[in-house]
């Protein structure tokens, strides 16, 4: 992406968006939408500056350490100035990244090149080989979106078709069927496209839509869905086993369930199999024993979703945000156990063990939980070393061309 907008107006914007992001910890599309509404950015600078901001957002720690070197600062207004001198070039960046990270340590130079924060880095050093780790990183900085079919409403066929009529050119996955990757276009949004407003289809992940799928959903017919909003999830229970399924819907934020009752609603879901609840699974009190299923999709850093929302880097700055959101995930999976719940499907969208394999390897330490094994061979093998090792498996960036996530089936060993 090599336009070169007017300088002086984008270097502005560059500056706010950082700002915003870094005071706020939104995502990217909230950001852009905050600044160009409240500065009235043009229409027709729209693309390019969410082109650009993508851009600066996605290299921030690459960018950063050279504005510093060169003498332009750490502030955003100068890591935007900095920017400008290579105007705005991604090719220019990343050439100039290539020359002054190469006597860097390796954990410090991926960090540069990809743009991560280096515990990160270093961290995932330790568990991959270094030519995965450099993959993956650069896969995960890739803009991707997939979308889901919805075959309440209509056939693969029929959907592709209305996609084309859309102008959208997709190509289908080969290990989800109902899934189909957007090649064209890349940028900007579907939402007002007829095939996502009558619900035939629906943005979701492959990653996403590989954890809910690896399920034997035949068995069960009633299923707690603990970390519900926004819905993709529990709508694609719904989908494959068409509407045949009852569903208690948990979730902490009143609004996101709103949403959530909307797609609901908009793909054809069964209401009448549908209980929404707002309330918080970590201290929720239940009958857990009337539940087949359990799925945790548990609030994380999105470490594994990016390619998403670049702003994700800035706002996992330190580990500690990992370490808050193992907490979180510990809490909640812990509580359902000791509220009767026999199988839990925990789901998180990170790539990073401490939202993984280090909260089941503590459930197993403490007499809570073990893992079933998961065999599915469209999986990736999880991070190695750790007790649940063998058992529990991963979506890699890399290798499925998607989000990064984790993916464990937990057994209730409480008794």
């Amino acid at each position: 992406m090599e336009t070169t907008p007017p300088s002086h107006e984008l270097q502005f914007f560059l500056t706010l968006l950082l700002k915003h992001i870094m005071a706020t910890h939104v995502s990217y599309d909230k950001a852009f939408k905050t600044i160009t509404t409240r500065y009235n950015v043009p229409k027709w600078l729209l693309s390019t500056f969410y082109k650009v901001g993508w851009y600066f957002v996605t290299y921030y720690y690459g960018i950063r350490w050279l504005s510093a070197k060169y003498g332009y600062g750490t502030h955003p207004a100068g890591l935007a100035a900095y920017f400008a001198s290579l105007g705005f070039s991604v090719k220019q960046l990343q050439k100039k990244l290539r020359e002054e990270a190469s006597r860097l340590s390796i954990s410090k130079k991926l960090s540069i090149l990809y743009g991560y924060p280096e515990y990160l880095v270093k961290d995932l050093l330790g568990l991959m080989d270094r030519r995965a780790l450099e993959k993956m990183l650069r896969k995960l900085n890739e803009k991707k979106r997939w979308l889901r079919i919805n075959t309440l409403k209509s056939s693969p066929e029929e959907a592709i078709s209305l996609l084309e009529k859309n102008g959208i050119v997709v190509s289908r996955s080969n290990l989800v069927d109902y899934m189909v990757y957007v090649e064209h276009p890349k940028w900007g949004s579907l939402r007002n496209i007829e095939a996502v407003r009558k619900g035939v289809v629906v943005s979701q992940d492959l990653a996403s839509a590989l954890a809910i799928d690896v399920l034997p959903l035949g068995k069960f017919r009633r299923i707690l869905d603990a970390c519900s909003a926004p819905g993709n999830k529990l709508s694609q229970v719904f989908m494959l086993t068409n509407n045949r399924i009852n569903a208690l819907a948990i979730d902490k934020s009143l609004r996101r369930l709103f949403v959530e009752k909307e797609l609901l609603d908009r793909l054809g879901v069964d209401k009448r199999s549908v209980v929404l609840i707002n309330a918080d699974s970590s201290n929720v009190r239940i009958n857990g024993n009337i539940f087949g299923l359990t799925i945790v999709d548990a609030p994380c850093s999105g470490s594994g979703a990016v390619s998403s929302d670049p702003a994700i880097k800035l706002n996992i700055m330190r580990k500690d945000k990992l370490r808050y959101y193992h907490e979180v995930q510990y809490s909640i999976l812990k509580n359902l156990l000791i509220n009767g719940v026999g199988l839990i499907e925990y789901i998180t969208c990170s790539i990073h063990p401490l939202e993984g394999e280090m909260v089941v390897d503590r459930l197993i330490a403490e007499g809570l939980a073990e893992p079933v094994k998961i065999n599915d061979k469209r999986l990736s093998d999880p991070y190695p070393g750790f007790e649940s090792s063998d058992s529990v498996a991963r979506v890699m960036p890399h290798i499925h061309n998607s989000q990064g996530f984790f993916i464990a089936l937990l057994r209730n060993t409480r008794g």
